[in-house]
């Protein structure tokens, strides 16, 4: 062995393990740090420094490593489910909806060249999804394909074994060009349909603003007697239009409104919404008003305050009556970086904020009853990261039969914890537990699960990885062809029929084959992180279709 750890670690010693694994996890992420050429393989290098070590004679007990194999990748998936699933159900909505059914579309063409390619090729069968989740670059493909197999070949332990070891290593040969070929598709576009980036930009940022304009500003003076006499709740200008008034001022005072103000001639309004809604209503009022609200003190403070109680979670604002109550009123509401206005029938979530109005001590009880404490906001909860493994671990075990299939399927650990994610995130809390974890701590444990996977993998391919690479150049091309035929042919379509702006297709591209480097290539082509936008609306199904389709590769070709 080259390096004996044995001359100073004794054999059987539980540090044994853990020393290998952090090992090949530092070397693996020196290396994933370096730049050629602008590229670089990040974690992913992770796999070729456990493969190294293996090649040098470091090897791991067999029981250890799936264990640790296999929490790695709870832990992994849990947090991508916990990070994308906010988003998840709006990413099907207006263009999101395209983008994902043409995303799928290029998951499951791969899956069915992936079996064409195994049979008419001859290509050994045990490495079918290995193949497949090599060239989709898909970690959690790879460890729903691998315990679909050891499920098929749990009463032949040798054989699964082998089974496994050739399904690593089909992934292994095949990954390098996986993570190179989105962004050889993504140039490939470009100069096929001869697209000047500018122009996508300024096209993209137009429609944009037309599809989601920004909230604005204006004070309305109300002048036309035929809109007064009513309370705000009665107003029919008002129902119509997704406008919040925050300030009135009246007879020299300053004050907030609430439902049951009066219009009157004179008044006038502070209005928060979109300027053509404003617009319009400043000319059915009025006017836009020469004073300047924000101008005035009034006994009036704004204040930006971030929700972090539990007990106005998932409440809508009619039902908080915050005006009535504490004479304070909400001006917008920031969610994930998009500006919602408030309406009636909004509900918070934890981690909103949420601008107000109104005087210092009704500002002080709102701020009571939001929270507004960042060390909660920013303080992981423990109870609902493993009582959500919990419930994906028995997601994952439910069994699925299908037609044609001899065994039920199950979507395993690789996605029942990331459904279980999803639908939690969605869900929010129940009571005082709270499905939500700050940036920094997801990306930790996110990389740490990632990171340990990839190493037990790496091991898992054995000290004869290269022996054995040798013998499957077959699957480095194939597997290159895999990773760019299928989103290749699907993002000409895209483009060609569908006129999906490129800045959105460069990110659609990285997205479809979730992978990080072709987005960081997207974004410098575009010259901005408008890509990132189309990623995280694909993403999340991209990471579960792969899932299923790995699963049927393996049990389809090796029944």
């Amino acid at each position: 062995m080259f390096l004996n750890f044995g001359n100073f670690i004794p054999q059987g010693s539980a540090a044994l393990a853990p020393l290998k694994l952090a090992l090949a996890v530092t070397i693996g992420l020196i290396l994933g740090a370096i730049r050629v050429r602008g590229v670089r393989l990040g974690v992913s290098a992770v796999l070729f420094s456990a493969l190294g070590l293996a090649q040098l004679g470091v090897t791991i007990q067999g029981d250890v490593l799936a264990f640790v194999r296999d929490f790695s990748l709870i832990l992994f998936v849990y947090a991508i489910g916990l990070q994308v699933g906010p988003g998840f159900i709006a990413s099907f909505r207006a263009e999101g909806l395209r983008l994902n059914l043409l995303a799928v579309a290029v998951v499951l063409l791969g899956a069915a060249m992936t079996a064409v390619v195994v049979i008419c090729a001859h290509l050994p069968r045990e490495g079918t999804s290995g193949l497949f989740a090599g060239a989709f670059t898909t970690t959690a493909g790879l460890a729903a394909g691998q315990e679909a197999l050891r499920q098929m070949q749990a009463d032949n332990p040798e054989h699964a074994a082998a089974a496994l070891t050739a399904t690593g290593v089909a992934y292994a040969v095949s990954y390098p060009l996986g993570l190179i070929g989105p962004s050889l598709v993504i140039l490939a576009l470009q100069r096929l349909f001869r697209v000047r980036m500018s122009d996508e930009r300024a096209a993209l940022a137009a429609a944009e603003q037309a599809r989601r304009p920004p909230l604005t500003v204006v004070d309305i003076e109300v002048m036309h007697p035929q809109y007064t006499g009513k309370t705000l709740r009665e107003h029919d200008l008002l129902r119509k239009r997704p406008v919040v008034l925050s300030r009135l001022y009246r007879d020299g005072a300053l004050t907030v409104p609430n439902a049951e103000t009066v219009v009157k001639v004179g008044d006038v309004y502070r209005a928060v919404g979109v300027e053509h809604d404003l617009t319009e209503l400043a000319l059915a009022l009025g006017r836009e008003s020469t004073v300047d609200l924000g101008q005035i003190g009034g006994g009036l403070q704004r204040a930006d305050l971030v929700v972090t109680k539990a007990r106005v979670l998932r409440r809508p604002l009619h039902e908080l009556d915050l005006i009535r109550r504490t004479g304070v009123t909400i001006g917008r509401i920031n969610r994930a970086g998009v500006d919602l206005v408030p309406k009636a029938s909004l509900s918070l979530k934890f981690g909103d904020r949420v601008t107000v109005v109104g005087p210092e001590d009704g500002i002080k009880m709102v701020e009571t009853e939001l929270g507004n404490c960042q060390d909660t906001l920013n303080q992981s909860q423990i109870l609902p990261i493993f009582l959500g493994i919990v419930i994906g671990v028995v997601i994952g075990s439910i069994p699925i039969k299908l037609p044609g299939m001899t065994l039920p399927m199950q979507i395993g650990l690789a996605g029942g914890p990331m459904l279980a994610a999803i639908a939690l995130s969605q869900l929010g809390n129940v009571g005082s537990v709270i499905w939500y974890m700050p940036v920094a701590a997801n990306q930790i444990i996110r990389d740490f699960g990632l990171s340990v996977f990839l190493a037990c993998v790496g091991f898992q391919a054995g000290a004869h990885f290269l022996e054995r690479a040798v013998h499957q150049v077959a699957f480095i091309a194939w597997g290159a062809a895999i990773t760019v035929v299928p989103v290749f042919i699907v993002g000409c379509l895209a483009r060609w029929i569908w006129r999906i702006n490129f800045v959105t297709l460069s990110g659609w591209v990285a997205g479809a084959m979730t992978s990080t480097p072709a987005l960081l290539f997207a974004g410098e082509a575009a010259g901005s992180d408008a890509p990132a936008i189309a990623y995280a609306t694909v993403a999340p199904l991209c990471m579960l279709s792969p899932i299923i389709c790995a699963q049927l590769l393996a049990m389809g070709l090796m029944r």
